[in-house]
């Protein structure tokens, strides 16, 4: 299949011209500008780029999550189904069932005053699954998931937990009803080494056991690389390149995915220039233009379009 085929019978989600607007007093801010990518059974899918770049608003754009003040074009299509057309009662019904959302860092995600086995069971009472039912289900992905003792889990609070253990149960919940599905919101964020490293082979786990798709929203290159089948690499609201996750982590073609992969630490840490564009008032050409060292005239007043390129899609004017 190619990267930008758009309209295949096995895609699980089509995400096409996402426009996102958040109104202030100081005009529009303009969080997601044209956003387009597709997701392929059983795929793992990533989203990569600096903080502010719009990933997560992609995220939660799927399930309809946004603030009400928010403006949003564009369509999102998950298994043929417009989710922009849905009804509230079929939203509902897709919501935690058929997409499942894992938010980011587990630590601020789960109730401190309420047991585990509580906030396990939560998602199977909003559905009307039996309790007990529901608590088999939950023992037997904890178990798939590495996570021992699941009894003693259940009856603790997340304080007692580690990070890679609220992880873990995190993962639980949001497996519990076998979506088709799977958003993870910056599953790495807030951990230490340790536990990045189990984050990393639960998420192997998940890819060999379940059959979810899975759209990966994170900074970490990294991990992106370990899990995720392509990447897409977003900037100021704009996806700027997608291609496998082997080519982008370890030699991409757009400048700005080149700044972040020469930012990691294996790679000495040398910082990108400079600032992102406003999002209000946003420049004519290129939004990378200020910071790229491969810029020439012409992406000073004219944006580029995004063509397909090395068995991917890149946005630069440089090809």
């Amino acid at each position: 299949m190619k990267s930008n085929d758009m309209n295949n019978s096995n895609n699980v989600l089509e995400v096409k011209d996402l426009y996102v607007e958040f109104p202030t007093t100081n005009g529009a801010v303009k969080a997601v500008d044209g956003v387009s990518f597709h997701l392929e059974e059983r795929e793992s899918f990533g989203i990569i780029g600096e903080t502010g770049s719009g990933k997560s608003v992609v995220g939660l754009s799927v399930l309809r999550l946004l603030s009400p003040n928010a403006r949003i074009r564009g369509s999102i299509v998950f298994e043929g189904r417009d989710i922009f057309g849905m009804g509230s009662r079929e939203l509902r019904e897709i919501r935690g069932k058929l997409i499942s959302l894992m938010p980011q860092n587990p630590a601020t995600s789960l109730n401190p005053v309420l047991k585990n086995k509580v906030q396990i069971t939560e998602i199977f009472e909003q559905h009307d699954i039996k309790k007990k039912d529901g608590l088999q289900k939950a023992v037997s992905i904890m178990d798939r998931l590495l996570l021992s003792d699941p009894q003693r889990v259940f009856n603790q609070y997340p304080y007692q937990l580690s990070g890679g253990m609220k992880q873990r149960l995190l993962a639980a919940i949001s497996l519990s009803l076998y979506p088709k599905l799977l958003i993870a919101d910056e599953p790495t964020k807030g951990l230490d080494s340790e536990a990045r490293e189990k984050t990393i082979e639960l998420f192997r786990s998940i890819k060999q056991r379940y059959g979810s798709s899975m759209l990966i929203i994170t900074h970490d290159l990294d991990f992106a690389h370990a899990v995720c089948d392509r990447v897409a690499v977003m900037y100021s609201g704009r996806i700027v390149e997608i291609n496998k996750a082997e080519r982008v982590v370890t030699s991409p073609f757009h400048p700005y995915a080149r700044g972040l992969v020469q930012a990691l630490p294996r790679n000495g840490l040398v910082p990108l220039d400079g600032q992102s564009p406003s999002r209000i008032d946003m420049p004519k050409g290129c939004l990378f233009y200020q910071r790229c060292d491969s810029r020439s005239e012409v992406c000073s007043h004219e944006h580029p379009i995004t063509k397909v390129h090395a068995g991917g899609l890149i946005s630069c004017h440089l090809y």
